[in-house]
């Protein structure tokens, strides 16, 4: 069983829960926080105002409830009002990521809830009956409207992913618990820590058939020397080019004194990308159990006093900076993984036939995957636009920017998808390439490279010109799949 503590979630514990069938519990540290935060957040809100218990939210923030009002009509009210999304239902793995870190920030102890919905939360979660969660709806600044329909799922009044209900629905819901249940971006971070974590498996094969490419056109290691590592401008590309040095060396001697740029500056876009990656991952693990509610209930330690704050920090402009940084890195590294395509099927760099093809009378070998990688290209370098240059005038003009980090995570699930197929594609061509080439897996040193080799068997031998979607489907799961 996981145990949820709201201090610690490692990445790789929300894609494997994610991915189902993982028990989840609240460790006992957890609940005693949840509850002193929320006599907190009973005590001040007897006191002074306090945003969304005892006014209403947005524009209405000025508007005081009214005392006399049924408890649990103004919290209803505000999860009706604030269910509505559009578009497709997202995949079960993206909502449990979303349950799951949502649970995360609540057992923080920041954010005043009855810890009666955590539990329900938890238990929505370890029954696998989960809301349905539509792609439109969250603009950067909390994710209110997939957040309020987990509610009225909770509740029984919408049904779930899949037109169940949950097995035991909560009886009601008093309106000091609406807000802070709602005031949550825990669907964009689920959604970027899901394309972090694909990323992760991408690009450490990415790194690994660039080597397989550089192997079948007989590159030039000089460009990754120790001396040329030592000059590197960050550690990273010092590190991607003794990485790179150790993959290709003792192969066959080069065919060039200077090699292409999609070869010789392949440090500097492994290493780019390798920093990214490693920035936006510190980003996310903070994200995960930062009580970023508002307003913020300081009551989740006993030697806090009690106070509320009410703040921004809900509003994810460092997140959507941080993803639009990390498509960058990949938006410009994509266009040289599509040039080593273009080199493998060229005679004069690998001394074989165009296309890599059976013959040289007209065959057209793997000449249309580097259409399909074109157009892979084509969608990074697209969603590489800058999503955090959005902005928004909203509810009265009450809320004046937006980060847009929905669509900035939307992106790179995107462009996660369309990087496996490019990578998988250049997989291909290189295998093909030293395949023809005669290339035998014990005649390489390295080990990391002798795997992908052994990995690989399963791409059909055939050269003859015939359907390759099959190809790419196997050659996409092994870019996909942890190889360490």
């Amino acid at each position: 069983m996981l145990e949820i503590n709201g201090v610690h979630l490692p990445l790789s514990d929300i894609a494997r829960v994610a991915a189902g069938g993982v028990e989840l519990g609240l460790s006992q540290s957890a609940l005693q926080r949840m509850a002193r935060s929320h006599q907190s957040a009973l005590s001040a809100s007897s006191r002074r105002p306090v945003y969304g218990r005892s006014t209403g939210v947005g524009a209405n923030r000025n508007v005081a409830l009214q005392t006399s009002t049924e408890p649990s009509a103004h919290g209803l009210n505000l999860l009706r009002s604030h269910a509505v999304d559009a578009g497709t239902s997202l995949s079960r793995e993206t909502v449990r990521a979303m349950l799951l870190i949502r649970l995360s920030q609540l057992a923080a102890g920041a954010s005043g809830i009855d810890p009666a919905i955590p539990l329900a939360l938890l238990a929505m979660l370890n029954d696998d009956t989960l809301p349905d969660v539509r792609n439109f709806g969250g603009i950067g600044t909390a994710d209110l409207p997939a957040l309020a329909g987990t509610a009225l799922t909770l509740l029984g009044e919408r049904p779930t992913l899949g037109g169940g209900r949950v097995n035991e629905p909560l009886k009601g819901w008093t309106s000091g618990n609406a807000l802070p249940f709602i005031s949550s971006n825990a669907l964009t971070i689920a959604q970027t820590v899901l394309a972090h974590q694909r990323l992760e498996r991408i690009l450490y094969n990415a790194e690994t058939v660039s080597a397989l490419s550089f192997l079948a056109v007989s590159g030039n290691p000089e460009a990754f020397s120790p001396a040329v590592a030592a000059a590197a401008d960050t550690r990273f590309v010092a590190d991607a080019a003794a990485t790179m040095r150790s993959l290709v060396l003792g192969h066959r001697p080069p065919a060039r004194i200077q090699d292409p740029y999609s070869l010789r500056t392949l440090p500097q876009v492994h290493g780019s990308q390798a920093e990214e990656l490693s920035l936006l991952k510190k980003l996310l693990e903070r994200l995960v159990t930062a009580g970023h509610e508002n307003p913020m209930i300081h009551g989740g330690s006993a030697d806090q006093t009690e106070e509320v704050s009410h703040h921004g920090l809900f509003q994810m402009t460092n997140l959507a900076r941080r993803i639009d940084s990390m498509h960058i890195a990949l938006g410009t590294g994509s266009a040289v993984n599509l040039r080593r395509i273009g080199l493998l099927c060229d005679p004069a760099y690998t001394g074989l036939n165009r296309f890599l093809a059976a013959d040289d009378s007209g065959q057209s070998g793997v000449m249309m995957l580097e259409y399909v990688a074109a157009a892979a290209v084509g969608r990074i370098r697209v969603n590489s636009q800058p999503a955090s240059l959005q902005t928004v005038v909203l509810s009265l003009g009450a809320e004046e920017d937006a980060s847009f980090a929905t669509l900035a995570a939307a992106q790179l699930e995107s462009t996660a998808d369309a990087l496996s197929k490019l990578v998988a594609i250049e997989l291909i061509c290189a295998i093909r390439a030293l395949r023809l080439q005669g290339t035998e897996a014990q005649q390489l040193h390295s080990e990391r490279i002798r795997k992908i080799l052994d990995v690989a068997q399963a791409l059909p031998e055939s050269i003859e010109d015939r359907d390759l979607r099959h190809d790419l489907a196997l050659a996409e799961n092994i870019v996909l799949t942890a190889h360490k």
